[in-house]
């Protein structure tokens, strides 16, 4: 115990995974730099956990590998920070606790929960946990086990020591849940780090969720006041390299889409065109309190509700699946395919361009995906129905529910918004500003911190094989085998490159 200092703590756990490490290391020597008085102590995961999100099964090779990285980097950042220490956390340390699940909050319980579905549909990609087999019911049961023990260490060892500052991966998953929600019974600021396009787009927030409403707002007008003069030169330069398929902040979704090909079944439709773009809701369905207020529709049913209204007789509907939904659990995937008997579907690998069919449309209907601000920025109305982390930059004309989307779209009271709300947008894309100077991004899977590599040997990569198809085939990922070359390449020089 360190009752009598000033304290910031991280949990070093995920170490298997690149850049989630580096990114670690990194952000938390600027926080321990910040408070340079403050000593930093880092809790490293020593095979405590039952079932976390690099590690579903509890596989020993993964742990092996998490562990071997984790002291690794600790030992480059204490070369760097000399006033830190490690604690490595066993399994014996968070279940000999007395952990009650009767006891707990009730809004901690469902926070914990939430981690723990986001997790597990971030896998299976999936959404509806009723739908999961014997198997993965374990892997929830074991994972709620672990994530009730984290709450109880982390609010033990909180109560009783002064403690600045918590740094903990993403926020959202059942790793990282327990975490924040025992540094909000502690008082304690939790800061959050992750990075987009595999960890090009480095970012961190204090106290709030990446995908908050009120994170993505205040830091997008924060960038656009502070490139106001050249706001629309660089949203321009945003959306051109869009149009063109390069990433910027994001993975390039549509590098698979033909330029302004529309597909024939949409020419054949009659009336004018309502598309509606669909995506992955399974991050946003466990937000959890961040979107408390707001309903998170069903998609399917939300269309159903659509096309069988009297919005029918005046338009013809394309739905217009999002390229990364190809990989969605199979269960939703067949739901599409029934909708598909009665409105056209453009499934994930159809070469229509998105952008060419938002032209080609009368007007476009968005859920959660960021698709409705570029359809903005192409001056086209947007209905959006159900939240999104857009929803107050006046982009869409925002409904609660479908039947108020349908009443909106039939009495033609919904308009063009102002393109502003695209600009301030594109503007903090283009500028982000979230700065780790010792973690530096090389190419696609390959980080380092302080200018170091943090490569595990290459006998425990392939000690850890086994471990890691077998995931791929419980899950049905046919990638790897589609993706084969790619990923023998990342095993034999050990690094995490994606497509």
């Amino acid at each position: 115990m360190y009752p009598k200092e000033k304290i910031n703590i991280s949990f070093l756990n995920l170490a298997a995974q690149s850049p989630s490490l580096e990114l670690n290391l990194a952000f938390s020597e600027k926080i321990h730099i910040e408070n340079k008085r403050n000593k930093h102590l880092f809790f490293m995961c020593d095979a405590a956990l039952k079932s976390c999100s690099v590690n579903v099964f509890n596989k020993k090779s993964i742990c092996k590998i998490c562990r071997y990285k984790a002291e690794k980097g600790f030992n480059e950042f204490k070369k760097r920070n000399k006033n830190s220490d490690l604690i490595k956390v066993n399994r014996s340390d968070l279940f000999s606790l007395n952990i009650n699940h009767d006891e707990f909050d009730i809004n901690v319980k469902k926070e914990l929960l939430l981690g723990v579905h986001s997790t597990i549909g971030s896998q299976l990609r999936l959404d509806d946990m009723s739908l999961l087999d014997g198997r993965w019911r374990k892997v929830k049961d074991r994972m709620l086990d672990s994530s009730y023990a984290l709450f109880t260490y982390f609010n033990h060892f909180l109560s009783k020591n002064n403690v600045n500052n918590f740094i903990i991966f993403n926020g959202r998953l059942s790793c990282a849940r327990p975490l924040i929600e025992s540094s909000k019974k502690n008082k304690v600021n939790y800061n959050l780090f992750d990075a987009g396009v595999n960890g090009k787009v480095p970012m961190y927030s204090t106290n709030e969720m990446f995908h908050s409403i009120e994170f993505e707002k205040r830091n997008s007008f924060i960038t656009y006041l502070k490139y106001f003069r050249e706001s629309r030169n660089l949203a321009a330069k945003y959306f051109s390299y869009k149009r063109k398929k390069i990433p910027i902040n994001d993975v390039a979704y549509t590098k698979n889409q033909i330029d302004n090909h529309i597909d024939q079944s949409v020419k054949n439709l009659s009336k004018p065109i309502i598309s509606v773009f669909v995506s992955s809701d399974d991050e946003y369905r466990f937000i959890g309190s961040d979107w408390s207020k707001y309903t998170i529709l069903d998609q399917i049913e939300s269309i159903k509700e659509l096309i069988s209204s009297k919005l029918s007789d005046k338009y013809d509907f394309v739905i217009k699946m999002h390229p990364n939904q190809k990989s969605i659990h199979k269960s939703t995937m067949n739901k599409y395919k029934l909708l598909s008997n009665d409105v056209t579907v453009l499934f994930p690998e159809n070469f229509t361009d998105s952008y060419a069919l938002i032209e080609y449309s009368k007007l476009v209907i968005n859920f959660c995906s960021s698709i409705a601000v570029e359809a903005n920025y192409l001056r086209k109305p947007v209905v959006q129905i159900g939240p999104s982390k857009f929803v107050k930059f006046s982009i869409a004309n925002f409904e609660e529910t479908t039947q108020d989307a349908i009443e909106l779209i039939f009495n033609n009271k919904y308009k063009v918004m102002p393109v502003r709300g695209s600009i301030i947008s594109f503007t903090y894309y283009m500028k982000s500003s979230f700065a780790l100077p010792a973690y530096k991004f090389i190419e696609d899977g390959v980080y380092s911190y302080g200018g170091v590599f943090l490569k595990t040997p290459l006998y425990m990569r392939l000690i850890a094989v086994p471990a890691k198809l077998f995931v791929h085939i419980v899950k049905g990922d046919r990638e790897i085998l589609i993706n084969f070359s790619l990923y023998f390449k990342n095993l034999i020089f050990g690094i995490t490159k994606v497509k």
